[in-house]
Formats: C-alpha cells, structure tokens, sequence
C-alpha cells in the first residue's frame, strides 16, 4: 500500500472518528437513552450527580471528537497545520480512552461501537507513541 494511500485511510478514520464521539452526546441531552445506553459514570455518577454526568460526558466526548476531527483534517493539512495531527490524535485518544472507561454505557452498541473505539485509539497510541510509524510514512511523501 502506498504512503499516500496510507495518508488517506489515516485521516478520514481519524474524521469519521471523531464524528462518532457524537453518539455520547444522544443520551446526556436526552435526545434518547434506555437501560443500556445513558449518560451515568459507574464511578462518579453517584459522586457528581446527574448534572454534572451529563456535563462531564458532553466535555469530554466533544474534546475527544472535535480532535480527532480537527486531526483527521491536520493529517491532509486542512485548516490545521500538518504538524500538529500527531499530538491532537494522541490527546483525544487519552482523552477518549478515559471518557470510555468511565462513561462506558455511552454508546449504544458493543461492537462496533466501543470496541471500535478503543481499537482505533489502540492504533493511535502504537503508531504516534510505540512505533513513530505513521510519521515515518507521511515524511515520505
């Protein structure tokens, strides 16, 4: 496969995954929710209140989403500066990681859902932390 075809498939699964990030968003506005799939944190839920749950998951699913969204972009150097996708991918993968372990009934389904989720910011870390592949294929073309 070729660097930039590599470019290309990196940055719209960092967009589209970012869009997905709104997908929390459903049940902490109350657009729709049910036993399986709501706002409340097993660990702070009791803590903060519903409130402040519902706050806490709109900030930090947004964060997570707005960047990758705003990496997906830097990526093909679109209204971000290509220099800075690596870091807003591994910010907003931490970010995500957190948001999912703590506000795991955000998401509706297991798969593709959550499990897709942590498997695309497994990938962000390994190639932006453990490897330095991605930047090694981008500096090539």
């Amino acid at each position: 496969m070729s660097a930039s075809t590599i470019r290309i498939i990196t940055g719209l699964v960092l967009f589209v995954h970012g869009i997905g990030h709104v997908m929390a968003f459903f049940p902490a506005l109350n657009w729709s929710s049910s036993d399986k799939w709501h706002y409340r944190s097993w660990l702070l839920s009791g803590i903060l209140g519903d409130t402040a749950s519902r706050i806490l998951v709109v900030v930090l699913f947004g964060a997570a989403g707005l960047g990758f969204i705003a990496a997906g972009l830097g990526v093909f150097g679109w209204l971000v500066p290509h220099d800075s996708w690596q870091n807003l991918a591994l910010v907003s993968a931490v970010i995500s990681l957190v948001a999912l372990g703590l506000f795991w009934n955000a998401f509706l389904a297991l798969f593709p859902n959550k499990i897709g989720s942590i498997v695309v910011n497994a990938f962000v870390l390994w190639g932006t932390l453990g490897t330095n592949a991605l930047s090694e294929i981008f500096n090539k073309i």
